[in-house]
């Protein structure tokens, strides 16, 4: 047998590595192209103008897989998490984005959901037919965020401090509940508790619709997570813009559920949005855009509000709180 050159060897060789190369590099290229954006962790209790967001995880408006939504007992398990890093963003009303500012959590505003304009309520027993009849009574309420809020406003326009009343911490899904046995006098609520509680012998003493753009509602998303993920919140964004036209031209198909959501009937939902309005992409862009836009010269109000009433503590800057560039385009 005549003996193998090693010129003979080296080109099946070079061949041979060639094509695991091609392979290895094919392979490398799949995988980039599988790579998937980190997963969106969204999270929010419940309220009717955060509802359309998972309104539009129902309907597939955003892929499951790209936003995850997370419902929470309140706002301040929300701000806890997103302080233990183990959310990307949360649905909050405006002091509680500020309040978490000023806790040392970096937040961005990237859509303004809804302003309050009266589903922020303080109910009470009939036998209080005024604010100043809260002196010496019981007020339920959770004091944290929109509660502490409406709860300093109501007692400055009574002309009471917290000393003339009995304030009780009620968590919000034991709100219902201590009305209707009778241990507070007073709820500081919002909806869908209000319309839960129509038919019951209640009185509305006080409103959001008193203290107008006090209480604002809005998506707020940690600055790495819009670097990491931006395609996520555009189709988020476009998700809830997507569902809160369905819901205000086509209601039939969204209420029941929305009414899932709310725990309500479906034709209790409509009076549960009745003292809300909802923003669209246009509105946002007035309020997120300019320098310094609608948000931040809110925000910078509410902040010396919450200051006066002691809700503030630390420092807060508000400058380029406003994050536009997810909104879907024109």
């Amino acid at each position: 047998m005549p003996p193998v050159l090693r010129s003979e060897v080296l080109p099946d060789r070079r061949r041979f590595l060639g094509r695991c190369l091609a392979g290895a590099l094919a392979l490398s290229g799949l995988a980039a192209c599988e790579r998937r954006e980190p997963l969106l962790r969204i999270a929010s209790n419940v309220w009717p103008g955060y509802e359309l967001i998972r309104l539009a995880a129902a309907r597939g408006y955003f892929t499951r897989d790209a936003v995850r939504l997370i419902e929470m007992p309140s706002a301040v398990d929300c701000i806890h998490s997103l302080a233990a890093g183990t959310l990307e963003g949360a649905c909050l009303t405006l002091d509680e984005v500020l309040t978490a500012l000023a806790g040392g959590v970096h937040l961005k505003v990237v859509c303004v959901l809804d302003v309050s304009l009266g589903a922020d309520v303080l109910l009470a027993r009939p036998d209080i037919q005024s604010l100043q009849g809260l002196k010496g009574r019981r007020i339920g309420v959770e004091q944290s965020g929109s509660g502490a809020v409406m709860l300093a406003a109501a007692l400055q326009q009574a002309g009471l401090g917290t000393n003339d009343v009995t304030i009780i911490q009620t968590p919000l899904l034991r709100q219902r509940e201590a009305f209707l046995s009778g241990q507070v006098d007073a709820l500081i609520t919002f909806e869908p508790i209000p319309t839960q509680l129509q038919g019951t012998d209640v009185i509305r003493l006080f409103s959001s619709a008193d203290i107008p753009g006090r209480i604002v509602d809005v998506l707020a998303v940690r600055p790495k997570a819009l670097e990491q993920s931006p395609e996520a919140v555009r189709q988020l964004l476009a998700g809830h813009f997507r569902a809160r036209a369905e819901f205000l031209s086509e209601p039939a198909t969204a209420l029941p559920i929305l009414a899932g959501l709310l725990r309500l009937s479906p034709a209790q939902v409509p009076a549960a949005f009745v003292g809300i309005d909802l923003l669209d992409a246009t509105a946002n862009r007035q309020w997120l855009g300019g320098m310094p836009g609608k948000l931040e010269q809110t925000a910078a109000g509410l902040a010396q509000v919450m200051r006066q009433a002691g809700l503030l503590r630390g420092e807060c800057l508000v400058a380029s709180l406003a994050d536009a560039r997810f909104l879907p385009k024109m």
